[in-house]
């Protein structure tokens, strides 16, 4: 039997995580790292999560966002009754309310991370 608790495990484990790797003034995050705002969606104030889905190289060589998968947290399954509604209205003019949205969102991320794509 073991002298060792949970704790010390997770103390072993954790600093890897706890301590994201600062390059240049940015942190360092996975390319598969999960942006999450709340109340930013422009149609229905839901939070949205953003995921790199694209990145360009910087004159440093590092990586940064260019495009993204974004997902407001009251999207209905699309199997639903609800769904077909909600794309509807999430649909309406992208250029004039989502992307205006994103924009901010990439100048804000690029502003402080670069991604550790592999």
């Amino acid at each position: 039997m073991s002298n060792r608790s949970t704790k010390d495990e997770v103390k072993q484990v954790s600093p890897a995580i706890a301590k994201p790797t600062v390059i240049g003034g940015f942190f360092l995050v996975s390319e598969d790292k999960e942006f999450k705002f709340k109340n930013l969606c422009p149609y229905c104030k839901g939070n949205l999560t953003y995921r790199c889905n694209g990145w360009e190289q910087d004159d440093n060589g590092l990586w940064t966002a260019d495009s993204f998968d974004v997902e407001c947290s009251t999207e209905p399954d699309m199997e639903s009754e609800d769904w077909e509604e909600w794309l509807q209205q999430h649909s309406e003019m992208p250029y004039v309310y989502q992307l205006p949205v994103d924009e901010k969102v990439k100048d804000f991320i690029n502003k402080k991370y670069r991604f550790d794509v592999r």
